[in-house]
Order: structure tokens, then sequence, then C-alpha cells
């Protein structure tokens, strides 16, 4: 080892075991009494590696060696693996993925939210997406550049602004193989540049959409506000004779600094607005969801379904059960779950996504739904008269659930909520936030983005008293 005349330094060489994957799909190994955090491994190798960060009780590592491989080991379908900043684990069998992700995330609510093991679910493997590869039905893709060195596809890793030229992703159904390199291509022959904060520039995000049900497909392009609108008729015209499955074609723009793929103002559309996703019940019905440009959706159709069936099971809900859905975008859990229980309130704040959870309900006939563009925390918009929920239903982006809204949630007092998470971190903090007044009766992890390091959560929380 390059540390043998004294004590490890940045830069050097060490040998460690991987014992196991942290959240956010580094490995864990030791070293004279440091925790490394390695990339790039799988547990169970030897590997060797430098040291990049030191900090007093961890350190952070680059694999640089292999010295002894492991069988849940595999070779990476995609080229890009390793530079693109999506995928983490292509190196590892998706069986062994599965695993690891029910691992972390009962770890992390037993560190953070000091849930007993014993909980009914906990430290089992997550359940599996029914595709391990082209399982997306939504793929956002960023341009950077100009004429014939414009770049479409993805960041790179460890990069906020450099962006990896993607021919296509494993991940996006085969359907919608050909569409990155056919758009980059055109937009490349504009001699127009990609869209870059105060220095001008147009084309900023390319969103793909894929019915997994029906095979229709939605393009978003979203550009800058400058006039060059021109150019996308031509786009339209390409896509429509060499896409038949596209029903749906969107140009909007975007003026705001943040790299995000929503369009703040529609320019044109040709065909539909919308394409049309159908998830089935565990009784064999099915639910449709109306999906249009900008609206959230489970990014896995068919992992959704195995979320939102797992979800239902788990709350158990009552034929005279009244249910609050916070943070419910277009219907989802909630207009899955209708037809079990005896009315489904469903709250969102934007306006956009309430217009289209309503769309939902009438095309699935519900009757027993009610959607309300507000806001827990404040109360605006809420209705004074709205009935007292016996489960409340929480689907919170990263960051969690507002700490006023939480406080709100706890002096609603439901006998039940349900709370579904992408992140267990914020998951386990709010957890424990509401120790005292509920308590985790059951649990389920569901993998809704094989390959990634991302999981999704379920908790059943009861009230103590």
């Amino acid at each position: 080892m390059s540390n043998e005349n004294g004590p490890i330094r940045k830069g050097d060489i060490v040998e460690t075991k991987i014992e196991s994957l942290a959240f956010g799909g580094r490995g864990i190994g030791r070293y004279e009494g440091l925790t490394l955090f390695v990339e790039g491994v799988v547990p169970g190798q030897t590997v060797r590696c430098e040291i990049t960060k030191l900090k007093k009780r961890f350190a952070e590592a680059r694999r640089t060696e292999i010295a002894n491989h492991v069988e849940d080991e595999q070779t990476p379908v995609c080229k890009y693996f390793g530079t693109c900043g999506g995928c983490m684990h292509q190196d590892i069998k998706y069986s062994a993925q599965a695993f690891w992700k029910g691992r972390q995330v009962c770890e992390t609510l037993e560190r953070i939210g000091k849930i007993s093991t014993d909980t009914p679910g906990m430290g089992e493997k997550a359940q599996s997406s029914p595709l391990e590869y082209g399982y997306r039905n939504k793929m956002e893709f960023s341009f950077h550049g100009i004429g014939d060195s414009l770049k479409l596809g993805f960041k790179r890793r460890g990069s906020e602004t450099d962006v990896l030229n993607i021919q296509s992703c494993p991940l996006l159904p085969e359907q919608c193989a050909d569409i990155p390199a056919l758009v980059r291509d055109y937009c490349a022959s504009t001699n127009i540049g990609a869209y870059r904060h105060n220095r001008g520039g147009y084309w900023r995000k390319l969103v793909i959409r894929f019915s997994h049900h029906s095979g229709e497909m939605m393009i978003h392009l979203i550009t800058g506000p400058a006039k060059s609108h021109h150019t996308i008729k031509g786009l339209g015209k390409l896509l429509e004779k060499n896409i038949p499955q596209l029903k749906s074609f969107v140009h909007s723009t975007r003026k705001g600094r943040a790299d995000l793929a929503t369009g703040e103002r529609l320019i044109s559309l040709t065909e539909k607005e919308y394409i049309t996703e159908t998830l089935t019940r565990t009784d064999g019905k099915e639910v449709n969801y109306r999906i249009t440009p900008n609206a959230f959706f489970q990014t896995n159709s068919k992992g959704a379904e195995i979320l939102y069936r797992k979800s239902t099971e788990l709350a158990a809900p009552k034929a005279e059960d009244v249910v609050w859905d916070l943070f419910c975008g277009s219907g989802g859990i909630g207009m899955f779950m209708a037809e079990d229980v005896g009315k489904i309130i469903e709250i969102e704040v934007s306006g956009e996504s309430v217009k289209s959870a309503k769309e939902n309900a009438e095309l699935n006939g519900l009757e027993n739904t009610q959607y309300i563009v507000g806001n827990l925390a404040s109360g605006k918009g809420l209705p004074e008269d709205l009935p007292k929920p016996d489960m409340v239903i929480v689907d919170p982006p990263r960051s969690g659930v507002p700490d006023p809204s939480l406080q709100k949630l706890l002096e609603l007092g439901p006998d039940k909520i349900l709370y579904i998470s992408c992140n267990p971190s914020t998951l386990a903090r709010d957890m424990a936030r509401m120790e005292g007044s509920y308590k985790l009766e059951r649990f389920a992890a569901v993998d809704m983005f094989p390959h990634t390091a991302h999981v999704e959560s379920i908790a059943l929380l009861t009230k103590t008293n």
C-alpha cells in the first residue's frame, strides 16, 4: 500500500473488501478504522481504490482495480455506463440490486427514524420492477453546443453542465430508440445553439413520453423564448414521417433560469394534447390516466402498478373511508384506490395538475372524487366543510413533507397515514417527527428504477392513541 510509511493521505491507494451498498449507490469498505465510500463497486469484491476525500472518520475513494470478483457482477449493457450520470448499478445483477435497495431503506429507517426491524416488511428485499430495461415512460434529454458540436443527452457523471451525447438509452422503450439521434441531427443542421443562461441560444430540453399500454408517444421540445420558432415545423414533419406511434408533438418555451424539463408557455401542439396510460388493479379493473406535457406521472408504468397495488394492500381501505390524497398530481394512487373507499379528496397546489386529475376522474367514470387546488399548511383553497379524513395519503417530493404541512397533518389526526416516498432519508426524518402520535405498522420497498440508486418506499402509519 502507498501509505506504509505514515498515516493515510489523500491520493493513497488502499485495499478493502466491499461489505455493502450505501443509499446513493456507493460501496462501503473499511480501512484502519475508517469507513470508505467507494464508487463503481459490487458488494463482496476486494478492490484497490484511491482516496479522493479524507475526513476524521470516513473517506471517499475511487476504485482503481478489482482484486477479487464476485458472482453478483455482470457486464453493463450500455456503452455510456460509468461516464453517464444516470445508471449506477448496471454492473450488478438485478436480483442483487433489489436485495441491496431493500436493505438500504431499512438501514436508513432504523438509523434516522429509530424504526424497529421487527416491523412487518422491514428487512425484505425491494419488490422488483417487472421490466429491467425499457421501463421508463418518460425520459428527459439536455442540449449543449451548436452546429456539428451540438450534443443531446444526459449530464456527464460528476458534472452539472457537461452533456454526454447519447444516441439512445437502454432504459428507454425500443420504440423510442431512434428519436434522440433524429432530433439531435435536425437541430444541429439549423446551426442554432443550445440555450445558455444570459448568453442566448435556443434548444433546451427534449422530453419523450411513452404509453406502455397503448404504445402512444408524445415528444415535447422545450426551447428558449428566442424567435427561432420557424425551425420547429420542419422537425415536427420529420418526426411525423419517421415515428408512426407519435400522437402528440408539443413545443413550449421556458424563460426561467432553472434547468427544468417543463414548459412555461405553450407555443404549438399537433394532434392530441395528451397520451393515455393504463394501470391494472389487483381485481383486474383498469384505471386510465391522460398524460399531458407537464404532468407528473410515475416514471415506470409497470412498476407503478406494483407500487399502487402494494399501497392499497398495506392501507387496507374500508368502503366507508374518507381519504385525503395530498401531493396528488394528476390523480395517481388516489384514483387507483377510489373504488375501494367512500370518498377521495385530492389536494394539490398546481392548478394544471388538478385540471388533469378532474379529467382523469371523468375518464374513469368516478363519482366519489373531489379535486381541490389548495395548500394544507396555509389552509388556502380548502373548503371549511371538508369531511375529516379516516386516512391521508402523502406522496411528497424528495425533500419530504414540509414542516408546516406535517404539523397540520398531525392536527387532522387521521387513523392512518399512507406515506409513499422516493427518499428514505426524508421518510425516516418525517416519521421521527411523528413519533408519539403515529407508529409504523407495515412497510414495503418497491424498485421503480432498476440500475439507478433510487427506490420507492411505502409506509403505513397508524395513530397511537
